[in-house]
């Protein structure tokens, strides 16, 4: 995993690159009809907020623990959560013991798990959540514990033994590049030989290339970051991991992450992936084609610095210039919800983001369906009707 804090640019670069990596590889998943990951995932996981914190004697409260699992499990029922999609508790790094036992099977920490895997799995399920769990392809974790190299079958047996509903496989402690492939591709036959439906979340595409994070709800980002991060979530239709402290989240940022409407752009049955229309000097426009003759826009400003900045464009160049013709309705879902009325094909918006923000809109087609309607010449330049 990255885990530097780098600039804002570097960061949502790479987070841009490794969303499309990873839906690629889930695209193959969906393909198998095994029932997962047919829309983008959603959970909690912990390491980005509490990282390897394993002394519970001076840290209770943040020490990677059963305890600390059992309080999340809790939080997504009583607090919303689950009801808006949020499905998983995925356990990452430093769960292990530091040894396999004697039958070489990985083994949770005695101290800070002293109940078992199996029974934090049986805990998340009574709940009507499921439970996710980390593992390495190579011979160490990231952190040092057990590695699965060598160990691919029995350690994907042991999970699914314990009731395990999905696997994140790090790709720290390798060897060579194809080493690397192989160990990706072992795990995963390894995982279908259980018989058990595991969603596998590969971490192959993050070491093709580095990356650094940003997460919603902790600590080092602006708002306008955080809306930007979920309005990309979205329009990539990429997986939704957490990694915040539930027990103390800002109401700002759980508004923002259980907003149903964005939660719907990202979880659209149609399953297609969104896609950059153009660049104009800080500004990039973005659209996703949604269900029912929708359309999802975003409007980002990668300026750093300064304050807000218009950005205009034709409807002309949604849909590739089916949207909006010939007419369309257009609701602002983030920064806040608003309703922009109706507009046709040669209409104009002038859109004001904040630096290093991001404006989200739902377009709806209104009259024929895109199928039925021809392909207007967006190159031909439409009387203004300034929003």
């Amino acid at each position: 995993m990255g885990r530097a804090v780098g600039s804002w640019r570097r960061a949502t670069l790479a987070c841009v690159l490794v969303l499309v990596l990873v839906l690629v590889l889930l695209a193959g998943t969906r393909a198998l009809e095994n029932g997962l990951a047919r829309t983008p995932t959603m959970g909690w996981l912990h390491w980005e907020r509490f990282l390897c914190s394993t002394d519970c004697a001076s840290d209770p409260l943040s020490c990677v623990s059963e305890q600390l699992f059992m309080q999340m499990a809790d939080l997504m029922v009583s607090d919303g959560w689950k009801d808006v999609g949020y499905e998983y508790v995925c356990i990452d790094d430093c769960w292990m013991s530091l040894t396999r036992d004697n039958q070489d099977r990985l083994q949770p920490d005695p101290e800070r798990f002293p109940s078992g895997i199996r029974k934090l799995a049986d805990y998340v399920h009574s709940k009507g959540l499921k439970l996710g769990i980390y593992g390495d392809v190579g011979n160490k974790t990231c952190a040092g514990f057990p590695g699965s190299y060598g160990h691919y079958d029995l350690d994907a047996q042991t999970f699914a033994d314990w009731g395990v509903d999905l696997l994140k496989f790090d790709g720290c402690n390798y060897g060579t590049q194809d080493q690397l492939a192989e160990g990706y591709r072992n795990m995963s036959l390894a995982l279908n030989k259980t018989g058990r439906s595991i969603v596998y979340s590969c971490e192959w595409p993050l070491y093709m290339r580095p990356m650094q994070r940003l997460v919603i709800g902790n600590f080092g980002l602006s708002w306008d970051q955080q809306l930007t991060q979920m309005a990309l979530w979205a329009i990539m239709a990429a997986p939704l991991l957490m990694s915040n402290d539930l027990r103390h989240i800002s109401p700002q940022a759980k508004w923002l992450l259980q907003n149903k409407d964005v939660i719907a752009i990202n979880q659209d049955p149609l399953g297609k992936q969104g896609y950059r229309i153009t660049k104009d000097n800080n500004f990039e426009l973005w659209e996703r084609p949604l269900s029912g003759g929708t359309y999802a826009v975003a409007v980002m400003n990668r300026q750093e610095i300064g304050g807000p900045q218009i950005f205009s464009f034709s409807t002309s160049f949604l849909g590739n210039g089916l949207a909006c013709n010939p007419a369309c309705s257009i609701q602002q879902i983030l920064p806040t919800s608003e309703d922009w009325g109706l507009h046709n094909w040669v209409s104009f918006l002038n859109i004001k983001v904040n630096p290093t923000g991001t404006v989200l809109l739902k377009v709806v087609v209104i009259g024929e369906s895109p199928a039925e309607k021809p392909v207007m010449n967006i190159n031909k330049k439409p009387s203004p009707d300034i929003l």
